[in-house]
């Protein structure tokens, strides 16, 4: 058991055993007035009360013989027994009566309190009669409880049982706080060892409350720190592949230029070409961390998307002229949006190059912007005419060195990756699909501020 365990279980014991000693103190206090009040020497009861008065008019109203034949009647029933006593000291049917039930009934007649448990009548002739209930007043056949003898004793036995019962349910409880949070502290000591596979969902069982919510809040912290580590590993295992070939390359073109002084030329020419694919690739995956891990702020501004993609197109149609692809555009309407211009010119950049790259000579691209009145944002589209991906590979292509079967290129696979992150940082989302007539379709949704049809056709 640990520490949590104990402060739960002492709190919780001290609290329900101050409870039971509380009860107890009460019981035996309230039992002890009773004991003092049942010492009066008079019965103080409403039954005893309603006796006495119904007596007392009997005696007043119908005389002597009228209360003889209803005591008389009394008597042979269970129920207590009044007393009438005249001023010589005489009982009316002959019964014993204490001193102290005489003048302890003798003082309640004399307050005239408004409910009367002793009742003196005077009768016409000047005899004075005092009726009451003695303390156990009932007859001697009646089935009762014998008189208390001695002082009120404390009830040991129920509050020892109390004790018992309180340390029984304090331990439940606290074993029932203490041991998620014990099983919580187990999976955290082996995460931090790098277990990451350890789970507490199951262990839970039906539990429904907040430490059962935390330790679901694991749960998933585990699986998003071990997919980090995964991807953090693979991504070091891809650029030291990527980094590699390049490397080779260039020692290569050292060792040539070192054996052969004419071809120096063309070995620093080919050094140049690798440094700079290195470079590109390394400004690439800083981007990527930076926009992953949140460093990179978004400083958004309103944005004329079309402008942006305008100046996207225009300096790729240079490239595509070189491999005699057309890219078509048709955007009848104006989009503004919230946003980063340059990060949202990389993102378009790296969509339309990759098209490029994978669509064969002669073939077209379009590139569609419009509004998609289902979800209320503007959807671009670019769609190439060259292999496609393989449906496997749908989602895959935009993780970092990623590059499907189905293409052939010197790319680094990162440039899909940096589309996604920019778009997801600016609350839209980006999609593949392929084209039923071949060809690969990119689609980008992104919430705008404002549209509007332009004047023009929208046609390129």
């Amino acid at each position: 058991m640990g520490r949590l365990f104990w402060k739960f279980f002492f709190f919780f014991f001290l609290a329900q055993l101050t409870a039971v000693i509380g009860v107890g103190v009460t019981i035996w206090s309230q039992g002890r007035t009773h004991d003092a009040s049942q010492s009066s020497g008079i019965e103080y009861s409403p039954p005893a009360r309603a006796l006495v008065e119904a007596a007392a008019s009997t005696l007043q109203f119908g005389g002597e013989a009228a209360l003889k034949n209803l005591l008389e009647g009394w008597q042979q029933r269970p129920m207590p027994q009044v007393h009438v006593v005249d001023s010589q000291g005489r009982e009316l049917m002959q019964r014993a009566y204490t001193q102290a039930a005489l003048d302890a009934a003798d003082r309640h007649a004399s307050s005239q309190v408004a409910h009367a448990y002793a009742k003196r009548v005077r009768m016409t002739g000047g005899l004075e009669y005092l009726l009451f209930v003695p303390e156990n007043g009932r007859q001697p056949h009646t089935a009762r409880m014998p008189p208390s003898k001695g002082p009120h004793m404390f009830p040991f036995k129920p509050l020892i049982a109390g004790v018992l019962a309180s340390l029984v349910f304090a331990a439940m409880l606290a074993w029932y706080f203490s041991k998620p949070i014990k099983q919580l502290r187990n999976a955290f000591n082996q995460a931090s060892a790098g277990k990451l596979d350890v789970r507490l969902g199951e262990s839970m069982g039906l539990r429904k409350d907040e430490l059962s919510d935390l330790s679901h809040d694991f749960d998933a912290m585990a699986t998003r720190l071990g997919a980090l580590i995964q991807g953090q590993t693979h991504l070091l295992h891809h650029v030291s592949h990527e980094l590699r070939s390049p490397l080779a390359r260039i020692q290569m073109a050292i060792g040539l230029a070192r054996q052969s002084p004419e071809k120096v030329e063309n070995s620093l020419s080919r050094i140049q070409l690798e440094s700079e694919r290195m470079d590109k690739l390394v400004g690439e995956l800083l981007q990527l961390s930076r926009l992953e891990s949140g460093v990179m702020r978004l400083h958004k501004e309103k944005v004329a998307f079309n402008e942006v993609l305008g100046d996207v197109l225009q300096d790729a149609g240079f490239e595509a002229d070189g491999k005699g692809i057309a890219i078509r555009l048709h955007a009848p309407s104006r989009f503004t949006l919230m946003g980063e211009a340059e990060l949202l010119n990389r993102a378009i950049e790296n969509i339309v190059r990759n098209a490029i790259k994978y669509s064969p000579e002669g073939s077209q691209i379009m590139v569609e912007l419009r509004a998609e009145t289902e979800t209320g944002r503007m959807l671009l589209s670019v769609c190439d005419q060259g292999p496609g991906v393989p449906l496997a590979d749908m989602e895959a292509i935009f993780q970092p060195f990623v590059r499907s079967g189905a293409q052939n290129g010197d790319g680094h696979g990162v440039g899909l990756a940096i589309a996604k992150q920019v778009m997801e940082a600016h609350g839209g989302e980006i999609r593949a699909r392929n084209r039923t007539t071949g060809g690969l379709c990119i689609e980008i949704a992104l919430p705008y501020l404002a549209t509007w049809v332009s004047n023009a056709t929208g046609e390129q």
